[in-house]
């Protein structure tokens, strides 16, 4: 089989956890993720604090790559060196559960940056430079996402331009739990596989084959002790980067107000390699959220909440996950209402250190060459380095061939 290795071009890149995955060659945890047989040839983002991190970690930019800080709009396709496999984590806010819903249509053109990655293709197959393969993630609201004509979803409509280009096309909403990352984060993958390669289309079996056989930690498979936050947070004050970002006074007031997990921080004692789940007591497992407030100290708002929870469906905002549970979603936002980001005994923000651990970032992966905020932010935004490798593992799987 040939050595010669498959060309990566990245869009919307961020500070590269989708780059580090197709790359390869770092640890976490103990586990290394060994090299791939990959180049990163181009790698671009339009948000400078994105590109200073990615461009500040030489585990990104050691094949000379450097991320170009550049409206992706603004780049013409013969600036792009040839590649093999195209990845395109294109902005999820106007397709998110969390925002406006605006899909598409949003004003400022957000919502068809996926045409951008259709007509970079389109260049390079018209100079007889198809490219093998891409990977586009999106958050999962992208699936009910609808075109402005409303009879079609966003990803049929990818879907139905990509096969126009000659590409076999997978979709999959997929869980980073399942795939090694201590966190349960869902998301959309859509993979093309050029069918003049005379390949079957991608099957999304394909990852748990990678999950089994490199002894990836795994809700799939049951083995996923290792993903549980009492062991995530093991050691992590020991990196010299490990900075918090404050919560304001009132929200400071309300994540004192809820408590810390009952289980306290000696359960953390009980997180050590070689532990059984059967053996934790229960308490480990119990979270916390607004709802164990004190009816009488929670503000109007709550109040209006918790005296009709089945109009408001009961929310857990403020949500803080035990020791023994997998994280929930690390946004961009880092705001406590919207996604598990308190510590689970300290009453805080988990550290920049923690939330790269919860979206399993190496610990030599640094993120100090930019503002604090901003540190939240690439990290929330980022693919999951180690859920990104088990994909690179299973597309190369499958694209490679025999070449003379």
């Amino acid at each position: 089989m040939s050595k010669k290795k498959y060309k990566i071009a990245s869009l919307f890149s961020g500070c590269g956890g989708l780059d580090l995955g197709f790359a390869g060659g770092f640890s976490f945890l103990g586990k290394d993720y060994k090299r791939l047989n990959t180049k990163i040839v181009f790698a671009n983002d339009f948000d400078i604090d994105a590109c200073k991190c990615y461009n500040a970690n030489p585990l990104l930019v050691n094949d000379g790559a450097k991320c170009l800080l550049e409206d992706i709009r603004n780049v013409d396709a013969k600036q792009i060196p040839d590649f093999d496999i195209l990845l395109a984590g294109f902005p999820c806010q106007p397709f998110s559960n969390a925002g406006s819903r605006k899909g598409v249509n949003d004003a400022n053109g957000r919502g068809t940056l996926f045409e951008e990655c259709e007509r970079i293709i389109r260049a390079k197959a018209d100079e007889n430079k198809r490219p093998k393969a891409f990977l586009f993630e999106n958050v999962r609201g992208i699936l009910s996402s609808k075109m402005p004509d409303g009879e079609r979803t966003v990803p049929q409509e990818i879907q139905n331009r990509m096969e126009a280009l000659g590409y076999d096309v997978s979709i999959k909403l997929v869980c980073s739990s399942d795939y090694g990352v201590p966190q349960q984060r869902y998301r959309v993958l859509i993979i093309g596989i050029d069918k003049q390669l005379n390949l079957k289309p991608f099957d999304f079996n394909l990852l748990l084959k990678v999950v089994q056989k490199n002894n990836v930690p795994s809700t799939l498979t049951g083995k996923d002790e290792e993903l549980l936050l009492g062991r995530i947070l093991q050691g992590v004050h020991e990196q010299n980067d490990d900075v918090v970002w404050e919560y304001s006074v009132t929200t400071q007031n309300t994540v004192e107000l809820i408590g810390g997990c009952k289980h306290g921080q000696k359960a953390m004692e009980l997180f050590h390699e070689g532990y059984s789940k059967n053996e934790l007591p229960s308490v480990v497992f119990e979270g916390r959220s607004w709802k164990d407030i004190p009816y009488e100290k929670l503000s109007p708002r709550f109040k209006k909440i918790a005296d009709d929870p089945k109009k408001y469906h009961a929310p857990k905002f403020f949500r803080r996950f035990a020791f023994g549970e997998i994280n929930g979603t690390i946004t961009a936002s880092a705001q406590p209402e919207n996604c598990g980001i308190t510590h689970p005994v300290e009453n805080r923000r988990y550290s920049v250190r923690e939330c790269a651990r919860i979206q399993s970032f190496p610990d030599n992966f640094r993120f100090n060459a930019i503002p604090l905020q901003s540190q939240y932010k690439v990290i929330g935004n980022a693919v999951p380095p180690v859920m990104a490798w088990v994909v690179a593992m299973a597309l190369l799987n499958h694209i490679q061939v025999k070449k003379k």
